[in-house]
This record gives structure tokens, sequence and C-alpha cells, in this order.
């Protein structure tokens, strides 16, 4: 499996979840492996108009993660975005990808949680390559809110546009 089918699947569940902060999901990066000078990934444009990236990366020293329930806050936009994506894999379950687990990568994270926030995402796929994407955020003209914006959408499992099954 290459990094490009990885964000194939990622990008068709991320349209398909119909998230109202999502205002696009747009492909960047020309590398067709992780850690090279023009990493490729996502980039998420939410309303507000900050961004979250999703990126092919190499990184010493992941810490496995339970997925959480609720998402961090937009004010917490990478982590955000990398539990989002889990939760989006944990309901869509695509025949592509073997397993998928969140990840703390070591060094990163607000002062008082390095290497303890959810700013990764390792992919195995089905067939026994493994990616690891990180998560990084840009912000917009407008600070986030430290609550939840949304808290009645949840990711679709059925009907017409649900991420069911990618791959």
């Amino acid at each position: 499996m290459q990094l490009a089918h990885v964000l194939d699947v990622l990008q068709e569940l991320h349209v398909a979840s119909g998230h109202p902060e999502l205002a696009a999901v747009e492909r960047f990066g020309t590398d067709a492996t992780p850690g090279g000078p023009s990493p490729a990934g996502l980039r998420l444009r939410y309303g507000t108009g900050s961004f979250a990236y999703l990126w092919g990366a190499v990184w010493a020293g992941e810490t496995a993660m339970a997925v959480p329930e609720d998402l961090p806050p937009p004010s917490h936009r990478a982590s955000r975005a990398v539990v989002f994506a889990a939760q989006l894999l944990d309901v869509a379950r695509p025949d592509a990808f073997r397993t998928w687990e969140l990840c703390a990568l070591r060094d990163l994270g607000p002062a008082a949680a390095r290497g303890k926030a959810p700013l990764g995402l390792r992919i195995n796929s089905a067939e026994g390559t493994s990616f690891l994407l990180r998560a990084t955020a840009a912000g917009g003209p407008t600070r986030e809110p430290d609550t939840e914006p949304h808290p009645s959408y949840r990711i679709p499992v059925s009907g017409a546009g649900a991420p069911d099954r990618a791959g």
C-alpha cells in the first residue's frame, strides 16, 4: 500500500462524514513516502478559517492511546483532527486497513502534556505496510472555542454519505 492510498481513504471518510466544521478536505505534498521534503497529507479547512494537517511522517517515540469518545475542543485543533480521524476509522472499519491506533508523539504537545497529547495516527494496512500520520494545525483569524460547537453531531453509520466501508 502507498501513502497516497491511505490518504485517499481518509479523505473519502472525512468528506462523507458531513461534519459541520469542515469547509474543505484537500490533499497537499508530493512525497510518495513519509519523511521527504514535501510531505503528503490532508489539509482540513474549517469554517473558522483554521486548518489541521494529517501528513505522512517519521517520528521516534510513539505511545499508543485509547480513542476518546469526545473530541478535544477546537482550541486544540491538531489533537481534535487526529482524534476525529481515528473515530472515523473506528466507525468505517475500512477493509484496506488491518489496524490503526491513536498515539502521542515524544516531545510534542502542550508544555504540560509533552508526549501525552494525541498528535499521531499509526495505520497498518491489510497488506502489512505501516504509516504514521502526524497532526499539526494553523490558526485562523479568530480564536477557536474551548467548548464543543456541535454537541449533537454524530458520525453517520449508514445511509447515503456514510463513511461505512472505504477501501
